[in-house]
């Protein structure tokens, strides 16, 4: 089984198990009995059930008075949306989306240079394409003095 479905389903798994323990909490609550400590939502949450967390915090209406519970679960949610953010960009594989970036600049490159049009040697020059030789873009008789089928060549005193 791929990697990333294994670590996906195994987040679900926690973030369902993190709601339900909410609800357990509430309900134990309600007919005191045996609860469930906050450190152990919170590490719950800590460890990738924030998601689980939150939802069963609204849908339960549990712990929503304990303003250090809140401000510690919202603590929670920031450094794992930081530790994800720095990850996503640690692991980001630059060359590879460089070489594609490259890729499709080249091909675009091509694709506009197919259609060029040099209205002179020098421009030609300039644009860094010259000698043109006959079937490249840009090539024109008219650039072809001497007929040889290269245009823009060097001029070579005799």
């Amino acid at each position: 089984m791929n990697i990333f479905l294994t670590l996906l389903l195994a987040l679900v798994a926690l973030n369902l198990w993190t709601f339900l323990l909410f609800g357990w909490d509430k309900m134990q609550a309600e007919e005191r009995g045996w609860r469930v400590s906050e450190s152990s939502l919170l590490g719950l949450a800590l460890i990738g059930g924030i998601g689980g967390a939150y939802a069963g915090r609204a849908f339960f209406r549990h712990k929503t008075r304990k303003q250090g519970f809140g401000d510690s679960l919202q603590y929670i949610g920031f450094f794992q949306l930081v530790a994800l953010t720095f990850g996503g960009v640690y692991f980001y594989d630059a060359d590879e989306s460089t070489s594609r970036a490259t890729e499709v600049a080249q091909t675009a490159m091509t694709k506009v240079s197919d259609y060029a049009y040099y209205p002179n040697c020098s421009a030609a020059r300039r644009a860094g394409a010259a000698p043109l030789h006959r079937g490249d873009p840009g090539y024109r008789p008219p650039l072809d003095r001497d007929h040889d089928g290269i245009a823009c060549e060097p001029w070579r005193g005799r």
